[in-house]
């Protein structure tokens, strides 16, 4: 469901395929994603090396 329908004055069936604030709304939404989605990927990175140190250690000793 298009969230501006309920409470947008110039709402009409399929107007979101124009509205410039729908379309900066899906804009923010992807660089919010794409944010998440970095943020997760590096640390990610971060645990995936700090647990691969750990069994080196662990297999060293």
């Amino acid at each position: 469901m298009i969230p501006c329908r309920s409470h947008c004055d110039h709402y009409h069936e399929n107007c979101h395929k124009d509205c410039a604030v729908w379309k900066e709304l899906q804009r923010q939404n992807r660089l919010e994603r794409q944010r998440k989605k970095a943020y997760l990927a590096y640390y990610n990175d971060l645990y995936d090396t700090i647990i691969r140190q750990c069994y080196t250690q662990m297999s060293a000793n």
